[in-house]
């Protein structure tokens, strides 16, 4: 039984967001913000859609993989927003599925300044396979097939706006230190962010950035610098501590519809066993019709 246990936690501990004991960390511009802090919802005049795919590892056996969906609606006459998502993760022999619901509200200041606050609520499915590990040794007691919890699971988040700039903190599953983390209990996730945007001219805008993700007892920088043509294409470069390079890319295909694809080139102890990491996002901003008085004589009604 000990070697047993031993699997279990050399399973949940090794590498970096590896065995989803911590939260998959999206590569493409901004993929983050929006899965992680429910105070990133925008104000555009738009009902906002994101699908993402992420498979990480290309070639390692049962290498983690995400899937998320996310939808988004701002109300402007009440400064808030709400959104709801869908996220479904695994590796190996762990899978999770959090479905989850997120409030905004903005405040806006005189200047130009703007706080976002976020809280987010929703249901965390955690399932464990046992048949998919090997063992090396036939035990009595150890289960056979799977075991499964559904837990509650809750958020904060914080963004800030001032022209060019725009920063955020969130934490995720905030109801578990890093203490009281078990095989079902994922520790809390903490990420800080901020990054600004320089506009050269009408056709070119640069926007560096950086950011700090610590889920557990596993934490990474990310070093970012992504480039904007004409509002339509977009590229960037990206460096994580110790663990890849990525290069990304996206462009706007109309006023609707955005792609969005990165690849991770492995830095760390595994990039000689697999290809890299590859993750696709399709974006939709469907805008809603504005209402339009078309007469004056409404206008005090």
């Amino acid at each position: 039984m000990r070697k047993f246990i031993l699997l279990i936690m050399f399973s949940c501990l090794i590498g970096n967001n590896a065995f989803s004991q911590t939260d998959l960390i999206y590569s493409n511009l901004n993929m983050n913000r929006f899965a992680f802090n429910p105070a990133a919802i925008e104000n555009n005049g738009a009902i906002n859609a994101r699908l993402a795919v992420r498979q990480q590892w290309i070639g390692f056996p049962d290498a983690p993989n995400v899937q998320f969906i996310n939808v988004s609606d701002f109300f402007d006459p009440s400064n808030m927003g709400i959104g709801l998502s869908v996220s479904n993760q695994s590796a190996g022999a762990e899978m999770q599925q959090l479905i989850k619901a997120s409030y905004t509200y903005h405040i806006y200041f005189k200047g130009g300044h703007q706080l976002n606050l976020g809280v987010g609520a929703g249901v965390l499915f955690r399932k464990l396979d046992f048949s998919k590990l090997k063992l090396q040794e036939n035990e009595e007691g150890i289960p056979v097939s799977d075991e499964r919890q559904t837990l509650s699971d809750f958020e904060f988040g914080i963004e800030y706006h001032y022209k060019g700039l725009r920063a955020g903190i969130a934490s995720n599953h905030i109801t578990t230190p890093t203490k009281k983390a078990t095989i079902f209990r994922i520790p809390i996730q903490n990420h800080l962010y901020a990054s600004y945007l320089f506009v050269v001219n009408k056709e070119i805008s640069i926007e560096p950035g950086l950011a700090y993700h610590r889920g557990g007892p596993i934490s990474t920088i990310d070093i970012s610098t992504d480039f904007f043509l004409r509002n339509v294409i977009n590229i960037g470069i990206k460096y994580r501590t110790s663990t890849s390079f990525i290069i990304r890319a996206g462009i706007h295909i109309n006023k609707t519809f955005e792609i969005d694809y990165a690849y991770d080139l492995g830095a760390g102890s595994l990039r000689n066993y697999n290809s890299g990491s590859h993750e696709f996002v399709l974006i939709a901003h469907f805008h809603k019709k504005l209402n339009v008085l078309n007469t004056p004589r409404f206008i005090d009604k």
